[in-house]
């Protein structure tokens, strides 16, 4: 059990702490003072999570096609339930930009991880 919360908790946690940030009303990112701030907030939140869900698949899988798109799939659609989520909150509403934004993210953590993986892999071997 001890193993499965390691291996799954992070993930997890993160995605609840997604969830909690995504009801609160008037959040917003911090001024940057760029125009595309949102956007960069939503691919580094993203990012996190991508990462984090990569480490969890990887903990359980062999590195491939398979579990690089169950990673992008589960990131995704996270990501557009909580765009959905938003269009319940007070001042908040849902973009189908900023779910591009997420999946961008997702697939930013996935490359950062399996690249540390590889680097990693290469130490090792």
């Amino acid at each position: 059990m001890r193993h499965r919360l390691w291996i799954y908790g992070p993930a997890f946690a993160y995605m609840l702490l997604i969830f909690i940030l995504s009801s609160i009303p008037s959040l917003s990112p911090p001024d940057l003072g760029i125009d595309a701030e949102d956007k960069i907030a939503h691919i580094l939140e993203y990012a996190v999570l991508g990462f984090l869900l990569s480490r969890s698949v990887l903990a359980t899988r062999k590195p491939g096609p398979g579990p690089i798109l169950a990673v992008f799939l589960t990131g995704s659609l996270y990501a557009a339930s909580d765009e959905w989520h938003q269009s319940f909150v007070p001042n908040r509403f849902a973009s189908v930009w900023d779910v591009c934004a997420d999946m961008a993210g997702v697939v930013l953590g996935q490359m950062i991880f399996y690249w540390r993986y590889r680097c990693q892999q290469a130490r090792i071997g």
